[in-house]
């Protein structure tokens, strides 16, 4: 007798596993069909499809009530991929203008600036899995710790082998875990990522008296030059942060002056970008110990790439031809590789809580690497630490993942300014907006006192609709982008007469 296999259940994009998904269909159904269905379609197309958009209520002056809805604002892909890849694109259009200039009411004589990309690693405080054979950076895919190069078949105090001649996929579960986790110096981790954004302001401040230094030396006004810069974070595969920065020379005093020629190039630059980076130290005691301190520094994979001023028509045709090591970047290409890494998020380990308690951390559906750092934390803030328990669900991180100085370039407020101005003039030559009572158009009227109502919609179906409107439409934006691209690389086809 044949067995029945059950059904598998439908995948919907946003809902867990646990949730059954066909009562999920059903409400998807009744929205669908409902009365005030278009009305509701294009409330959550004015706010781009959030995935949990944010409703304020307001009577104006006649005493009508308001209802408008207001993005999420929120960067992490899992969380909401609307704003998250909005979020991207803003980030896209901060770093390009300051490295290309040209919009946004920055000049494009900063195109020609010395501009250095750096990239500063965390230092290692145990052996990991990873992709990349150490030493060789330009082989990606090799064994992940070969035997030859550690020195044989040699193991950890504890017993447990520190080779692996297995080469990693990217999606490898078994990436970034320690090979012994008992060697592993999980206090060391946590401290490092706690003062790292202390030792970055150290970092800037070095970086500037060097290069005060240098002109001083070099017989140059050392108040002719002003470092501005942008600062990505994101997490290694070992679950602890490193930094991306953007680092351009301007004029002190006039930032928009075009035929300014900068005492200092690129690559001279690049190298006191280097000397300062590895020099800049911060000793911080150890909560375990009274007596014990403990020197935070940077990692010796130190990164600096200067910065092309035109892009290279080749470069655009091939964006993945390129590694981020030894070579010169354009503007547009550091851009995109920023922007790509701006949305990620923890939730990727197994954290997805706004806020987690140490009580917590045995329930969590995590690796025993991020169940160790969380416990390592958890020991810090109980050993007198205490402000470190407050950041577990970042696992110690207090820091902003984007900053940038005053001067780099424009702001993200200044980008959503714009944005919502040209929104507001679309939607006016739109009659189905003008004539539907129930859609604020403005959204900003300075004669309703806007409140609170609630936050995400009221159904997990309603969620679904959206979650799938901004996946297709994310995607459609892709293609015509990817579209554009190859018409442009496409070869000029000359015409005959007749």
């Amino acid at each position: 007798m044949n067995s029945v296999r059950p059904l598998r259940q439908l995948e919907l994009p946003g809902v867990p596993d646990t949730v059954d998904t066909t009562r999920v269909v059903e409400q998807m159904v009744r929205r669908a069909s409902s009365m005030g269905f278009e009305s509701w379609w294009r409330r959550a197309e004015s706010v781009g499809f959030c995935a949990q958009p944010i409703q304020l209520v307001g009577n104006d002056e006649y005493g009508r009530e308001q209802v408008v809805w207001t993005r999420c604002n929120n960067r992490r892909a899992q969380v909401c991929p609307s704003c998250s890849d909005l979020y991207a694109r803003d980030t896209w259009q901060l770093v390009h203008a300051g490295a290309a200039g040209g919009h946004h009411g920055m000049p494009t004589a900063v195109a020609d600036r010395p501009q250095v990309f750096l990239t500063l690693t965390a230092p290692s405080f145990g052996p990991v899995h990873t992709t990349t054979t150490a030493g060789d950076s330009t082989h990606k895919h090799g064994v992940c710790r070969d035997h030859h190069r550690i020195g044989g078949y040699r193991r950890c105090p504890h017993g447990k082998p520190m080779w692996c001649s297995t080469t990693h996929d990217q999606d490898d579960q078994h990436l970034g875990q320690p090979l012994c986790q008992e060697c592993y110096d999980y206090v060391g981790h946590v401290l490092f990522t706690w003062h790292l954004p202390e030792l970055w302001r150290r970092f800037t401040i070095t970086l500037r008296r060097a290069l005060r230094k240098e002109l001083k030396a070099a017989g140059v006004d050392p108040d002719v030059v002003r470092v501005s810069f942008i600062k990505i974070v994101e997490l290694q595969a070992r679950a602890i942060p490193h930094i991306h920065a953007l680092i351009r020379l301007d004029p002190h005093d006039d930032p928009d002056q075009t035929d300014w020629e900068s005492p200092i190039s690129a690559g001279e630059l690049a190298t006191t970008i280097q000397h300062a980076a590895r020099t800049v130290t911060l000793t911080v005691n150890d909560p375990r110990a009274e007596t014990a301190e403990r020197v935070i520094a940077f990692g010796t994979q130190i990164d600096t790439q200067p910065i092309t001023p035109r892009s290279d028509p080749a470069d655009q045709a091939s964006p993945e031809k390129n590694s981020t090591i030894g070579r010169s970047l354009p503007g547009r290409r550091v851009a995109r590789y920023l922007a790509k890494y701006v949305t990620k998020s923890l939730a990727d380990l197994g954290i997805s809580a706004r806020r987690l308690s140490a009580e917590a951390i045995p329930d969590l559906d995590v690796s025993e690497h991020v169940r160790a750092i969380l416990a390592s934390i958890s020991v810090l803030a109980d050993s007198g630490l205490t402000e470190i328990g407050r950041w577990l669900h970042t696992l110690g991180f207090r820091g902003h993942i984007t900053s940038k100085s005053r001067r780099y370039s424009t702001t993200m407020t200044a980008l959503r300014e714009h944005r919502a101005a040209w929104t507001r003039e679309q939607q006016l030559k739109i009659s189905a907006y003008q004539h539907d009572p129930f859609q604020n158009t403005g959204g900003v009227d300075d004669l309703v006192a806007w409140a609170f109502d609630r936050a995400g919609h009221i159904s997990i179906g309603d969620r679904t609709l959206t979650i799938t409107a901004a996946l297709r439409r994310i995607q459609q934006r892709r293609t015509a982008r990817e579209a554009l691209q190859q018409h442009r690389r496409a070869p000029l086809i000359e015409v005959p007469d007749g």
